[in-house]
């Protein structure tokens, strides 16, 4: 098992039927490569975990680098883990609107979101980096 970590900022023309689009592909591909990941966007900034064999996973990230949808893209971790995090998952996703955080408090929901990526299972090092910078993003 293989799993990638990186970040990225979402192209200026980039729109909500864009993402629509992005996250449909990559659930049908992931699937059909036995890839699972999650995929954070918020206030134009993508932050995403891939894990799957390693051969597919690279191939993807490749793949993904040269996808103009989005800029600055930044490789944070990448590595052997024994197990899947994500297990199901052919890509999870959540965009948190600005009304998300007012409605519950963003320290509430920044506190909560952590404190729920804490508990996860099988922590590996790109995992942790995964939520840490999950927290600085929706911290912005």
């Amino acid at each position: 098992m293989y799993e990638i970590t990186y970040c990225s900022t979402a192209s200026p023309n980039l729109r909500e039927e864009d993402i629509a689009a992005i996250l449909e592909e990559a659930r049908d591909h992931n699937m059909k490569s036995e890839i699972s990941g999650c995929l954070l966007y918020h206030n134009r900034e993508f932050i995403q975990i891939l894990e799957g064999g390693k051969e597919v996973v690279q191939d993807l990230y490749s793949r993904i680098a040269q996808d103009d949808r989005h800029t600055n893209i930044v490789l944070l971790a990448e590595g052997g883990k024994a197990d899947r995090s994500f297990y199901d998952w052919s890509m999870a996703f959540y965009e948190l609107s600005q009304d998300d955080m007012q409605g519950i408090g963003r320290e509430v929901f920044v506190d909560n979101f952590i404190t729920f990526s804490k508990l996860a299972e099988k922590r590996t090092f790109p995992t942790i980096l995964f939520w840490s910078m999950a927290r600085q993003l929706l911290e912005k």
